[in-house]
């Protein structure tokens, strides 16, 4: 009776079908392998794609972007180009607090060039405090440090925090309201600057 041991090829000796027959089975496994692991790899993306927890996560990250970006604007002036600064102050602007910058844009205009001010900012902190994606509302908390003056003045330092109410318009987070939180306390000298990277 014929064993396993007596019927294995012996070494040396070519498969059935030769060269050509072991060159297509090789191919068709790889081929199988390559369906399954791009199989593999769709189906972990349409998960990950998919995950309410990166989605919300993903909305996190732009509302405090979006919040940066505004407390960097709306604590930026310059009175030599007051016009495009409360046009940029609008354009990071929805809601009651647009209303407020296009009513009072006149008196600002004047206010702002009287000062004969500059001001910018840097922010030092922020965090995103509430987030509803399904009303496109959020609360963001930011530190900010704002250096100011004026061509008959020293630069000062004010440092603060505030509450940004956001809202979404489009693809983008406007805010709605400026809370101060706390109170904002001021230095002579301007702020310090954003440590340099390692």
């Amino acid at each position: 009776m014929p064993s396993i041991a007596t019927t294995a090829t012996s070494p040396g000796r070519a498969l059935p079908g030769g060269p050509l027959r072991t060159a297509i089975r090789v191919v068709a496994v790889v081929a199988l392998l390559a369906v399954a692991a791009a199989g593999w790899f769709g189906v972990s993306w349409y998960r990950a794609a998919h995950d309410q927890s990166l989605v919300v996560g993903m909305a996190r990250d732009a509302v405090l972007r979006d919040a940066q970006r505004a407390t960097l604007t709306l604590d930026t002036l310059d009175y030599r180009q007051v016009q495009d600064g409360l046009t940029l102050w609008e354009q990071s602007a929805a809601g009651s607090l647009l209303a407020q910058l296009r009513a009072s844009r006149n008196t600002y205009a004047r206010a702002i060039t009287d000062s004969t001010a500059t001001s910018s900012a840097r922010v030092l902190d922020a965090a995103v405090a509430s987030l509803d994606e399904r009303s496109g509302t959020a609360q963001v908390f930011v530190g900010v440090d704002v250096t100011a003056q004026s061509e008959k003045d020293d630069p000062s330092c004010t440092h603060r925090r505030i509450r940004l109410e956001m809202i979404r318009i489009g693809d983008a987070w406007k805010v709605a309201a400026l809370v101060p939180v706390g109170d904002a306390y001021s230095e002579p000298g301007p702020c310090p600057a954003a440590p340099s990277p390692n």
